[in-house]
């Protein structure tokens, strides 16, 4: 069976380099911020480099006021978070700003429910927040969810703080009742999921 033209083939790790294109570009997106997608599986070592510095300089103060140590909060720890879900349903969205990784999102299909889609995580240089990037790539995620081969059916989002719970409901993100629960570095975690209203 072909797939239908219109819908946009999920990454595969096989295709060729991306480089700094644009994959979407929505008018959201603030001017000189482009924003790919790429499997997570795909990722190479400078790449999961320049992550590993982008997250140290945004959770270094969560790191310093709660005692945990890098490792335990690490990129292959958060990619890891979601039980049952393989690395080949993990997709990247990075946004760069002049070849520099400014910010990223961690997507996984099919959680909570299959056919939905989640934001585990984003990250954002703390330097440039408040400048829109965040919005451009959620709002990069949110078309490529529906255009994709594999439609989400629902997205949802996963503040990391309740400080982050404002920016999801002014994109139109709504508490979800059900909560889902998690062990990260050894701690019990109640998960509050915030869905995308139709």
């Amino acid at each position: 069976m072909d797939k239908p033209m219109d819908k946009k083939p999920l990454p595969t790790g096989n295709e060729p380099r991306k480089g700094y294109e644009s994959l979407v570009n929505l008018g959201v997106i603030p001017e000189g911020l482009t924003v790919d997608s790429v499997a997570l599986s795909s990722l190479a070592r400078i790449e999961l480099t320049e992550i590993e510095k982008l997250r140290s300089r945004a959770l270094a103060p969560i790191t310093a006021s709660s005692g945990l140590v890098d490792d335990a909060i690490s990129f292959e720890v958060e990619t890891n978070i979601i039980p049952d879900k393989d690395v080949s349903d993990k997709l990247l969205f990075r946004a760069y700003e002049k070849n520099e990784l400014v910010g990223y999102a961690l997507v996984v299909i099919g959680w909570p429910d299959k056919g939905a889609w989640v934001i585990q995580h984003m990250i954002i240089d703390p330097e440039r927040k408040g400048q829109g990037i965040g919005s451009g790539v959620v709002a990069a995620i949110e078309d490529f969810a529906v255009d994709s081969e594999v439609e989400a059916s629902s997205i949802y989002a996963i503040p990391v703080q309740k400080s982050g719970a404002g920016f999801w409901e002014n994109k139109g993100y709504v508490d979800e009742t059900q909560r889902h629960y998690l062990t990260v570095a050894g701690l019990d975690h109640e998960l509050v999921v915030y869905r995308k209203k139709q």
